[in-house]
């Protein structure tokens, strides 16, 4: 991945961290569309990814995902698929399977 792709990335909200000989760039699922809105005794009562209606659960599991693109080896990983779509998605990357949670490019 190019410097100038790492910049970009880096303002639209990927933080990049490194340490002995990992190097990444994570994101959480608020920089990627998700939209979450609480009752006041903090569950979820409103979920939301790009726009689209999707369950509490579900928007508490991509909350809680981590998904962070790994420099070393070029490769998007994420525990939750949306979420590595759509980060491949920002990357230009086209995906063999929908269903990846972890991507090469």
């Amino acid at each position: 991945m190019t410097n100038e792709m790492i910049e970009k990335l880096e303002k639209a909200g990927f933080k990049r961290w490194t340490k002995g000989d990992k190097d990444r760039l994570y994101v959480n699922a608020k920089e990627l569309g998700l939209e979450l809105s609480y009752y006041k005794t903090g569950n979820v009562s409103d979920a939301r990814f790009c726009g689209d209606s999707i369950s509490n659960s579900e928007g508490r599991r991509l909350y809680a995902a981590k998904t962070y693109i790994d420099l070393t080896s070029d490769t998007i990983v994420s525990d939750e698929s949306k979420l590595a779509q759509k980060v491949a998605e920002i990357v230009g990357v086209e995906p063999e399977n929908y269903w990846d949670k972890r991507i090469k490019f």
